[in-house]
Parts: structure tokens; sequence; C-alpha cells
């Protein structure tokens, strides 16, 4: 028989994140929720995870409180749930998305502002994308 966790993780599809942490890593929702200090391992890799407003406040937060060094910081677009990109939210990283991978695709009936509102994130300081993006994960360990 298996645990409840256990059968939630074997129905829902591996987070991309997990690809690329190493084996055993547990991952938090903070949607569902606040994380307690003994829901997470001491001895392992963590992930921390939200999507609502501030997310980048929050989760850095929360990472403090339990005792989690953060690792790495990463941005999806668009959704957690629904994630087409997973951005390391760092400088280099956050450019080159912006002026190598996104575009506005063809055919798009707004192609005019679209355009207009790719040139402005463009041009805006790289950490507007993580502060305004609201899903985000943290990658870290506890001490």
């Amino acid at each position: 028989m298996t645990s409840p966790e256990t059968a939630e993780r074997i129905r829902r599809p591996m987070s991309p994140w997990l690809q690329l942490c190493p084996p055993g890593t547990v991952e938090h929702d903070l949607r569902s929720g606040p994380v307690r200090a003994d829901q997470v391992s001491t001895d392992g890799p963590v992930v921390l995870i939200d999507q609502r407003p501030r997310s980048r406040r929050r989760l850095r937060r929360t990472a403090r409180e339990l005792g989690v060094v953060v690792e790495r910081e990463f941005v999806v677009l668009p959704t957690l749930d629904r994630p087409m990109v997973v951005v390391d939210d760092v400088e280099e990283a956050i450019r080159h998305f912006w002026t190598a991978v996104a575009t506005v695709p063809p055919g798009l009936a707004f192609a005019v502002p679209a355009s207009a509102l790719l040139g402005l994130a463009r041009r805006a300081p790289w950490r507007w994308t993580g502060a305004l993006a609201p899903a985000r994960v943290v990658v870290g360990r506890r001490r």
C-alpha cells in the first residue's frame, strides 16, 4: 500500500524543474498553504513553489524561516501548471530569454501592441521579470 503523498506524486506528472534537481528532492507547494519546518527534510534538497503575486518575497521569506539555503531560483512562464519556459532568475538567463527566445507569434491579431510590449520588456531592468512573473521555484537545502 502506498502513502497518500506517494499516491499524489504518482497521479501528478513530474515538475520540469525537478529534472534540474538531484534525486530525492522534495517539492512543497505554497499555494496549498504554509509549509511547517517538520514537513521539510533536514538531509535532502528542497523545492518551494508558488504562483501568487509577490511570490519572490514569499518564497525567500519561507526559505529563511525554514532554514533553507537558497541555491537557485527559477521564473516559470506562463504558469506552474502549464510551464513552457523555466528560466534561471539571473541576469544572463533573463536577458537571453527576452532577446533570443521571446517572440511575437506569427498571425497574432494584436501583433503591433504585442511587439511594443516585447520591446518594453527587453529594455526593462532584468529583475522586473522575476518580480512581476508570479510563478517561481526556489531550490535549496536545509541547514
